[in-house]
């Protein structure tokens, strides 16, 4: 059995690492980033693709990857896309976006599935230009976990709007 983990940092992050034996494993990391003139909180999920695996140690390796543009991705969810995750989570639903950028196109799926016992957990895969493919499973723990990170980069974003609308009215 190789080794799955989760790790909570101080950083505002939530990193998945899914390494598997064929290193066609993923890591995921969802973190509280900013975006627009404004530096409204938004969330950034960063993807890399596994380099190796270490059969003795039963450890996966992905840092080779890091600066590899066709082993790594970023994406940015705005806030209804972030309370498309959260419902789906909630509601045990699939949630799919799209994303088009130039010549970019991304497509998300955030979806429900039962592991063979039984387990109700969610797929999450992003697949970029066709050819760029990302995914992880994500157990029930880890989606709570998520879901309360995105919950709070949704507090986060609308304090902040709340907060520059007051300076606005005091400045009037």
């Amino acid at each position: 059995m190789w080794k799955i983990s989760t790790h909570y940092l101080k950083s505002g992050m939530i990193q998945l690492y899914k390494p598997n034996s064929t290193s066609s494993g993923n890591a995921f990391s969802f973190r509280l980033g900013t975006s627009g003139k404004f530096k409204d909180p938004c969330l950034y999920i960063n993807m890399i693709m596994q380099y190796s695996w270490d059969e003795k140690t039963k450890n996966g390796s992905f840092s080779e990857n890091v600066k590899n543009p066709e082993k790594t991705a970023i994406i940015k969810l705005n806030e209804f896309e972030i309370g498309g995750i959260i419902n789906a989570i909630e509601n045990y639903c699939e949630y799919k976006a799209f994303h088009s950028h130039e010549t970019n196109k991304t497509s998300i799926s955030f979806k429900p599935y039962e592991k063979k016992d039984g387990t109700k957990a969610f797929s999450f895969s992003v697949v970029k230009n066709s050819s760029l493919k990302f995914g992880i499973g994500i157990e029930p723990g880890e989606a709570y976990a998520i879901r309360e990170f995105c919950k709070m980069i949704l507090h986060k974003l609308y304090e902040a709007r709340s907060n520059a609308q007051m300076q606005n009215r005091s400045d009037d």
